[in-house]
């Protein structure tokens, strides 16, 4: 007869009593997990698919000591051998680990944030963080080694300091400019009245505790306006740091696509993400490992595509594109996608070439994305993804793509940041008398970035492009996902520039599909004068921060 555990065991009261420390609640059918290391989590949950117990038995008879102390040898070895032995990826998913990571460049935030699933990022942001003091005596902008260390070290970091000391320069006359457009008198808070809600200005304000909340809520309107105006010359080089919630599978993706990079700082942080997470998921991330499959790809790729377009001048477009599609251009605009992230041409010209090309080349370009393939680990791009029913073409600046990268239930490629697709000047610099020193730091910035593709650094160049510098980038998505990317990204509190982007893209895709208008009814095509479109959300901030008594007061710095 077998000794073996089986489902209708009931715990013995010393197995309850070593549980407790571990269980939210040793009685029920759902519970939480606490005081356990990650890998004993991942482990004794692998054990589902094969134990005939419960997670309580399997834990407490497998993962515990005799003293009641988890076994994290056991659950390292558990996941070892599923993960990395057998290659069940999904075991990769059960153990989860938070992650700081700062002081990175905010290309290296659009990397990390491009791996979309099992990962949750946040990062700072420049819409309501000021860049205008430095720390440890630095300007906060990261300056790889690579270029530091050769002759055009000083030339960048002579230009960076010259674009934050400009910023510096620039944040009161903004802030004072959307002063005069909204003054502290005529902005207003909600207050609750006789238990209704109301709008309330300056002077209807009652006690220390309204007063408070409108100065909190009115600084933090008016720094946000003018963030969100001089971040135009923020470089991509700008520091960020981001916290991470990712699960095993996830980190071991991110620490491979890091190593792969041909990025130095790429390949820095990999090693400290790794050493980092060696002290919660050694074993989940045991296997990540540069990817030469993909590095290779990438290589052949990019040269192929210098032959093909690197004379070809770039067609201007309009902003937003909605793609035609049509069955007979599956194959051109397959191959298409696959050349989209390594040139600056717009899908529509890119298609344009690909249909004059000999069926050999088209074979060619086809062979070279998918490259020599020596197990199913050997993955192709994105490009594979194209079938969307919906799909754009988008150019705007890198400070708008950060904001609209970030979702999941769609498919985006982005081309290199670049200064060949032109920049911007927002409107206001010109009013505060700045818009020649702007004007400065675009043409410093861009001699930087030719300097920098001539000496070699094709990919460190995109380091030396500013904020409002257009970058062009693809999105293919389902109805579904347009109708939630539309409403979030349309609504009043959003930036004025990422808000006309989406709404363009609402309007193109109506125009063709009118009878669709029910699904994306809550769109917001207002245009919100005077470039303050956090005022309602913060009087409704400050409401919140009434009832509960608590306030941010780091908000009004």
């Amino acid at each position: 007869m077998s000794n073996k555990p089986k489902r209708s065991d009931e715990l013995t009261d010393q197995e309850r009593g070593l549980l407790k420390p571990y269980l939210s609640d040793v009685d029920a059918n759902v519970f939480t997990l606490e005081n356990f290391n990650p890998e004993v989590i991942g482990g004794a949950l692998a054990r589902y698919s094969r134990a005939p117990t419960g997670f309580k038995e399997t834990v407490v008879r497998e993962f515990l000591n005799p003293d009641g102390t988890p076994n994290d040898v056991k659950g390292s070895q558990m996941i070892d051998r599923v993960v990395n032995k057998y290659g069940d990826e999904s075991v990769a998913e059960l153990a989860v680990a938070p992650l700081c990571i700062e002081e990175i460049s905010n290309l290296m935030t659009k990397v990390i944030e491009d791996c979309r699933i099992g990962g949750s990022p946040i990062e700072e942001s420049t819409r309501y963080v000021l860049y205008d003091t430095k720390k440890n005596g630095r300007w906060r902008y990261i300056c790889p080694d690579n270029i530091r260390e050769s002759e055009l070290g000083e030339k960048f970091i002579g230009n960076m300091d010259f674009l934050f000391e400009t910023y510096a320069e620039m944040v009161e006359p903004m802030q004072d400019l959307f002063r005069k457009r909204l003054t502290k008198e005529a902005f207003e808070i909600e207050v609750e009245r006789n238990g209704q809600i109301q709008k309330a200005g300056l002077s209807k304000l009652q006690g220390d505790n309204e007063i408070k909340a409108h100065r909190i809520a009115y600084s933090f309107t008016i720094r946000s306006a003018a963030c969100d105006v001089i971040r135009c010359i923020l470089p991509a080089c700008t520091q960020a740091n981001v916290g991470l919630v990712g699960n095993g599978r996830f980190y071991s993706g991110l620490i491979s696509k890091l190593m792969t990079s041909d990025l130095s700082e790429a390949n820095q942080l990999a090693a400290s993400i790794r050493k980092a997470l060696n002290t919660q998921i050694p074993t989940f991330i045991k296997r990540a490992d540069r990817n030469p499959y993909t590095a290779a790809n990438h290589e052949t790729m990019r040269s192929l595509c210098e032959e093909l377009f690197g004379l070809l001048p770039i067609e201007s477009t309009a902003e937003v594109i909605l793609l035609e599609d049509t069955a007979d251009d599956q194959q051109i605009n397959l191959l298409a996608n696959m050349i989209f992230p390594y040139v600056k041409h717009s899908s529509q010209q890119i298609r344009n070439v690909i249909r004059q090309l000999s069926d050999e080349k088209k074979k060619q370009i086809f062979e070279a994305y998918i490259g020599s393939r020596k197990s199913k680990r050997d993955r192709p791009g994105r490009a594979l993804e194209y079938g969307y029913p919906i799909q754009f073409d988008i150019l705007a600046g890198f400070a708008e793509y950060r904001d609209l990268q970030r979702h999941r239930m769609l498919t985006q490629q982005r081309q290199d940041l670049g200064i060949e697709l032109g920049y911007s000047v927002p409107e206001e610099i010109t009013e505060i008398g700045m818009v020649e020193k702007v004007q400065e730091c675009f043409e410093r910035t861009e001699s930087l970035h030719r300097d920098l593709k001539h000496a070699g650094f094709q990919q460190e160049a995109q380091y030396a492009t500013l904020f409002n510098h257009f970058i062009r980038w693809n999105m293919g998505m389902n109805l579904r996902e347009l109708s939630h990317f539309a409403e979030l990204r349309t609504q009043k509190a959003g930036h004025p520039k990422y808000r006309r982007t989406t709404q363009m893209m609402a309007k193109l895709y109506l125009n063709r599909h009118p009878e669709m208008e029910p699904v994306l009814k809550f769109v917001d095509y207002n245009d919100y004068d005077g470039g303050i479109t956090r005022a309602d959300q913060e009087a409704r901030t400050a409401r919140k921060s009434l009832a509960k008594g608590v306030f941010d007061d780091q908000d009004s710095h």
